[in-house]
């Protein structure tokens, strides 16, 4: 009996490490595509887009499971921050970024199911954090809350919030084909 109850959780919990486990994938690949811009030690990224999509499709807890399991592997010195460092990424002026990105794949996966603007507002929200975690460890680096916020946020405002609507047009795109499709 009890050898049945236990292959009965694992099967009910393989598909969901291996979203997780695909989520993580994706930040780690996001986060190599990166452009570097001039006057800024934070790289252009599309992480942020991956962030939203990962709240977006895997909803509040898993999506805060592969955040998790990302920030985890980096911790434990797995290259998979957008420089490459492992453990040192978070004694770098960008720790706020990969900090905030696990309150902001949350505020993300509040959206899920949620029409094109309610998601877009939400990953708005999300952005914000994202910028806000980034901005309080520049600030920590620079020592200037001006010249922080020109360094951490400003560069990226337009990519960003375009993501935003990115993100939530193709959450919406996916979430239409899984209904015709009747896909899991």
């Amino acid at each position: 009996m009890q050898t049945y109850f236990q292959a009965r959780t694992v099967t009910r919990m393989l598909p969901v490490v291996l979203r997780v486990s695909a989520a993580v994938g994706l930040l780690s690949l996001s986060a190599k595509l990166t452009v570097i811009l001039p006057n800024t030690p934070v790289p252009l990224t599309f992480q942020v887009l991956g962030v939203l999509l990962i709240g977006l499709t895997l909803g509040v807890r898993e999506g805060a499971a592969s955040v998790l399991g990302y920030l985890a592997a980096i911790a434990l010195g797995v290259p998979l921050d957008a420089n490459g460092v492992g453990a040192a990424a978070f004694l770098r002026p960008t720790a706020g970024y990969l900090i905030a990105f696990l309150p902001a794949v949350m505020i993300a996966g509040l959206g899920r199911g949620g029409s094109l603007w309610r998601v877009f507002a939400l990953n708005c929200v999300a952005v914000g954090v994202i910028y806000l975690g980034g901005w309080l460890v520049m600030l920590s680096f620079v020592g200037d809350a001006r010249r922080a916020f020109a360094l951490g946020v400003v560069p990226f405002i337009a990519a960003d919030f375009g993501k935003a609507l990115l993100a939530a047009a193709l959450a919406r795109l996916v979430r239409e084909s899984r209904l015709r499709w009747r896909l899991w």
